[in-house]
């Protein structure tokens, strides 16, 4: 089975329309019917609208269709495989992961397609939409940087900074751009958070793939 087609499936168990869903989503007409693949800017775009799908499922077949988005923030953990919560405020910056104890736990939860990742909490509005203050994101590290997928979002770590951005990377030119996904506009028209260039080989110290998230209105 193909990514279209478990979409298509997702879309029927839902009960949604594919003409509906493009509209809304923001996807081109008949791009579901298409016999071409998603590229990354529609997955992007379907995972927004639906933050009960797994991804990783649409992908790859593998795992179920649909995160346990009813999934609790607890206090305390309820088995061994709960995902901690960090404060990224905390410590932001100076170089530290997520895998130290210098970062403050605010909760903890429950779910198994996100086992072995960090759950952060986004603060600010330099990724709206794609992620709002007070979502929940999920990250992986990566830890070989030659592994990053063009054009998705990543938590990145630098000596001074703890960024979520997208990385776009310039193979031509052999530069790195971090960009965020919200393009709103100071009253001077300039960017209120412009691009970013960075060497991603000396600048960043933790890199983490964003796997999935919990918005607000689910927690």
């Amino acid at each position: 089975m193909s990514t279209k087609e478990r979409f298509v499936e997702y879309l029927k168990i839902k009960g949604i329309g594919q003409t509906a869903f493009e509209e809304s989503a923001g996807l081109s007409r008949g791009a579901i019917a298409k016999k071409t693949g998603f590229n990354a800017d529609s997955i992007e775009k379907i995972a927004s609208a639906c933050p009960d799908l797994n991804i990783n499922w649409l992908i790859t077949g593998i795992g179920n269709m649909t995160i346990n988005t009813n999934s609790s923030i607890t206090e305390t953990p309820t088995t061994n495989k709960d995902i901690k919560i960090l404060d990224i405020r905390v410590c932001a910056g100076h170089g530290i992961g997520f895998d130290g104890n210098e970062n403050k736990v605010i909760g903890y939860v429950n779910i198994p397609e996100f086992t072995g990742c960090y759950g952060i909490t986004v603060y600010g509005d330099s990724m709206y939409d794609m992620y709002m203050s007070g979502d929940t994101i999920f990250v992986r590290e990566i830890k070989d940087k030659r592994n990053i997928d063009n054009g998705q979002p990543y938590v990145i770590i630098t000596k001074e900074d703890r960024l979520l951005k997208m990385i776009h990377i310039d193979y031509e030119r052999k530069k790195t751009i971090l960009s965020s996904y919200n393009n709103i506009a100071n009253p001077d028209g300039k960017r209120k958070y412009p691009d970013m260039e960075i060497d991603i080989d000396n600048d960043v110290i933790h890199l983490y793939k964003v796997v999935g998230k919990l918005t607000r209105t689910q927690m």
